[in-house]
């Protein structure tokens, strides 16, 4: 069943208010206010920089070419494209950041989670996880961004798809214990037992539950055709029309079990890659990422079906989208070839590797962000301009949704801001970006801290790691060798060349500015199970 909580009574929305101003010291405000703008989060797992026909580079590639995803490009168009975004280089410490607004050294949930003792990470030679890192994810009692969004300014919080916050069978893996009123399909999993409604998506009987895998809560397609892309597109639509029966301001955070393996079709858009070609060229399309494609394509789908009922309910002239992946794009690891040039492992191109990878292929990610239908004349987008068809350079993290979200739900009311890592980004949604945020916005320090083994050996850069981005200054350290790195990403995108012999100084100025940052945040490090020690950064 789909989990729901009502708030509908005006004593208990008059209370939560009441309490709201004593927890978090808000001024006076209507919780239903007309002003505070509907916020559509739409956050797709493993979805790479290059696995859309909206060109995040200078120009178009070969894999924007091979994707079919019109509705992303309605949003580019109808909004901002951040072409330097960023996440982490894999999925539960991304969700955990957009939760908290915390940097992942700082919430120490800094690999994907699944048991809360079992470990996730694999081994280097010589190192293991850090020993205490939080595999049991997100537990109550943390402030988070869905708990704000209902408390302070009277939202219906909705979660729809992966939430990937909390192990299994703790309070942490329900998101309705998180600060969300409704929880669709919502579980301690990462990824699906199954996409097809035949396969009871993962789940062995029809109408049961099998865990770990098991996807809950969609009982009635069980048994039928309905890819599990458009179950959840479904029911998402469905909690959004009972929002806005309510006349209840919306926050609907749809997380997408797609794109993540297993990479199974989405069979009413195979016949558009099966059997084909890759774009301008006679490279037949590999099998998987056939599948690969039908999946996003369904995603995109859904994303359009989102924006017409947006339409259909009119309030899209009144709701923010925002639109991301968790982290890189997968590609060393159960992919096919990619459209350049039929090889494998090179589906991020021109950046280096894919998720799990302290490379930008690890890393970056598609982010756009509008209105679900540009009225400027409207008062709330007058208040809040997002340029149309813009394009924003400057360097964002994900950790930055959570005080933006906030700011765009405070609707003109004067809340103090909580200390966060993240930053809000609406300075930057504006074609004439205010050359003080510029400089705030170009000089900050972008964090990543990865102190586990992803996948494969210690080439790649899958191996324990930490970097920071400071302009177009970017180092890396490599815990198992004791490796720093430079590049210059300004002149070398794809980090071919490594500078860090040519310019020592710049590189000591940015490994101190990184273990001062680390050490500020607490960050765990890797464990020497040679030496049974911690392996902590250590400067060049």
């Amino acid at each position: 069943m789909v989990s729901f909580r009502f708030r509908s009574s005006f004593l208990v929305r008059t209370y939560l208010v009441l309490v709201s101003s004593l927890l978090f010291g808000a001024t006076t405000f209507a919780a239903e206010s007309p002003n505070r703008p509907n916020l559509v989060v739409f956050l797709i797992d493993d979805f790479g920089w290059q696995d859309t026909s909206v060109s995040f580079f200078a120009e178009q590639t070969p894999q924007n070419r091979h994707f079919r995803t019109p509705n992303m490009e309605r949003l580019a168009r109808q909004g901002v494209k951040f072409r330097q975004a960023y996440a982490c280089c894999v999925c539960s410490p991304t969700r955990s950041s957009i939760l908290t607004g915390y940097n992942a050294a700082r919430h120490g949930i800094t690999n994907w989670i699944l048991h809360p003792d079992k470990e996730t990470s694999a081994k280097t030679p010589h190192l293991a996880a850090p020993v205490n890192w939080r595999r049991g994810g997100i537990q109550p009692g943390e402030i988070t961004l869905p708990g704000l969004l209902r408390e302070r300014y009277g939202y219906r919080t909705i979660h729809v798809g992966k939430a990937h916050w909390g192990a299994h069978g703790t309070p942490g893996s329900e998101p309705m214990n998180l600060g969300f009123d409704v929880n669709i399909a919502g579980h301690a999993a990462g990824s699906p037992g199954h996409y097809h409604g035949e396969k009871n998506y993962g789940n062995k009987e029809k109408g049961g539950l099998t865990e770990p895998w098991g996807v809950p809560g969609l009982e009635k397609y069980h048994g039928t055709d309905v890819h599990l892309s458009d179950a959840l597109t479904l029911e998402a639509i469905a909690a959004v029309e009972q929002s806005v029966a309510e006349q209840t301001p919306f926050f609907l955070y749809f997380a997408h079990y797609a794109v993540h393996t297993p990479i199974q079709s989405h069979p009413r858009f195979m016949s558009h890659y099966q059997g084909q070609n890759f774009p301008g060229t006679n490279i037949p399309i590999d099998p998987i990422e056939a599948r690969y494609a039908s999946l996003v394509e369904g995603i995109d789908a859904s994303l359009g079906d989102v924006l017409q009922a947006l339409d259909r309910l009119d309030v899209a002239r009144n709701t923010i989208v925002v639109f991301l992946s968790d982290n890189g794009g997968l590609s060393r690891h159960a992919r096919g070839t990619s459209a350049n040039g039929g090889k494998a492992n090179t589906h991020n191109i021109p950046l280096r590797e894919g998720k799990g990878s302290a490379y930008e292929g690890g890393t970056r990610i598609p982010f756009l962000c509008s209105w679900a239908q540009p009225a400027p004349e409207e008062p709330q987008q007058a208040a809040l301009p997002i340029a149309q068809a813009a394009v924003q350079d400057l360097p964002i993290i994900v950790e930055d949704l959570f005080p933006s979200l906030l700011h765009w739900a405070s609707a003109g009311t004067a809340n103090p801001p909580l200390p966060r890592d993240g930053r809000d980004i609406t300075p930057l949604l504006t074609h004439h970006v205010d050359a003080q945020a510029v400089r705030e916005f170009q000089q900050r320090p972008l964090v990543f801290h990865y102190p586990h083994h992803w996948n494969g050996g210690v080439e790649g850069g899958y191996q324990p790691h930490s970097s920071i981005r400071v302009g177009d200054a970017k180092a890396i350290y490599f815990y198992e060798n004791r490796r720093w790195e430079l590049y210059d990403l300004a002149n070398d995108l794809s980090e071919q060349h490594d500078l860090a012999e040519q310019h020592p100084a710049q590189l000591q100025q940015l490994a101190t500015q990184l273990q001062i940052l680390l050490h500020d945040r607490n960050a765990q490090w890797p464990y020497d199970f040679v030496q049974h020690e911690d392996e902590p950064l250590r400067l060049p």
